[in-house]
């Protein structure tokens, strides 16, 4: 009798501390990732939400205590942290959690460019939800990986400019100006609404707006061009001389352009100078 009183005594804490685990688990939210939103993206960096659905059980309302998250690419880590916002589940329902997060591109920089060639780079995220339930503070932990854009800047370069037409008599010249063009993306990328300034031996000399400039496959270095119809009245002797000799010359191009891309349009500025090839 006192034997089995004693083994029973023994065993009473664990007995109640799993009686405590269970009914503890009886509060805890069921939480489940559901998807990645992107609110903007442009070539300096993406606002995103990471947006969870939670289930609360209880017939009262539970209130969110932390939310702690690593996040990372390519399985490298690059910021941690703990939102806390006050969140509040209702009684019996399921709400959706959003985890909001900004990246500038410069800090992925290393990671986004050892990526060349893809439009999606991998995600990860891990931490945890804790919820305060009538028994005290339950922790729910979560770790999550997924597909997350990979945004990249074209880079433009001055390849040549070519002289289609010179005419001294009509004080005109048509030229057109080879632009190289680097797309790091997957996936093709166009420039259209091509809006433009340009100078040519510190002169300016044309404006213009070209609605298509056209398009670049992914992972190239493309080249596009762009045609210029010039007056060369009030140009430069300089510039008339390079032209006419075929001497190299230095350009400036300021442009404005949306640049269709795997994430929607994006709007970009270029302000390219060199001294160029005359051909």
């Amino acid at each position: 009798m006192t034997r089995t009183f004693s083994t029973i005594a023994a065993a009473l804490p664990a007995l109640l501390g799993l009686n405590a685990c269970a009914e503890l688990e009886a509060f805890i939210p069921d939480v489940n990732f559901q998807r990645m939103e992107v609110d903007a993206i442009d070539f300096d960096g993406i606002d995103a939400q990471f947006v969870f659905s939670v289930d609360n059980p209880n017939p009262i309302r539970v209130g969110l205590s932390s939310f702690s998250y690593d996040f990372g690419l390519e399985g490298i880590d690059l910021f941690d942290g703990n939102n806390e916002d006050g969140f509040q589940l209702e009684a019996i329902g399921s709400s959706e959690l959003a985890l909001p997060m900004s990246l500038n591109w410069l800090d992925t920089y290393d990671t986004v460019q050892a990526t060349r060639g893809e439009d999606q780079v991998g995600f990860g995220l891990a931490g945890h939800l804790g919820f305060d339930t009538p028994l005290g503070e339950a922790r729910v932990p979560y770790d999550e990986a997924g597909e997350f854009p990979a945004l990249r800047t074209p880079k433009f370069q001055f390849e040549r400019l070519r002289v289609e037409r010179l005419n001294i008599l009509t004080q005109e010249a048509e030229l057109a100006i080879d632009l190289g063009i680097d797309n790091p993306h997957g996936s093709t990328i166009f420039f259209d609404a091509f809006q433009y300034d340009l100078d040519l031996g510190g002169d300016a000399v044309a404006a213009g707006r070209i609605t298509q400039l056209g398009g670049v496959e992914g992972a190239t270095n493309g080249t596009l061009t762009l045609p210029v119809v010039i007056n060369l009245v009030g140009v430069g002797s300089e510039v008339i001389q390079a032209l006419t000799r075929r001497d190299p010359l230095d350009v400036g191009l300021a442009a404005t352009m949306d640049v269709d891309t795997p994430f929607g349009i994006v709007p970009l500025s270029i302000n390219e100078t060199g001294n160029v090839t005359v051909q």
